[in-house]
């Protein structure tokens, strides 16, 4: 199943992580690769491996992750209405050098 994820901003200059169908189980973390500007999304099955957002954040994305220490997450699984829950963002590997 092929799914569009989107990477975000609110108001308050929190991040929120949505997507166009279900996520597949409920998110544990997100993890931020600060190398490669990737980020995993861990779910709450431990046999499920996660979901690798498969493209670099640009600048401006990167930035935002790199301050922020959660991420919301809104979701809308099967039978439930659209929901929302905070997450924390691992940041993995050193800090980029601006």
């Amino acid at each position: 199943m092929h799914m569009n994820i989107e990477l975000n901003r609110l108001g308050d200059g929190g991040l929120v992580v949505f997507a166009d169908s279900p996520f597949p189980h409920d998110i544990r973390r997100i993890e931020y690769y600060r190398d490669q500007r990737l980020m995993m999304l861990v779910y709450d099955d431990p046999e499920h491996e996660g979901d690798l957002m498969h493209y670099e954040l640009p600048d401006v994305a990167h930035e935002a992750v790199e301050a922020s220490p959660s991420i919301m997450i809104i979701d809308h699984g099967p039978g439930r209405k659209l929901y929302g829950y905070d997450v924390p963002l691992v940041h993995v590997g050193d800090p980029i050098a601006a």
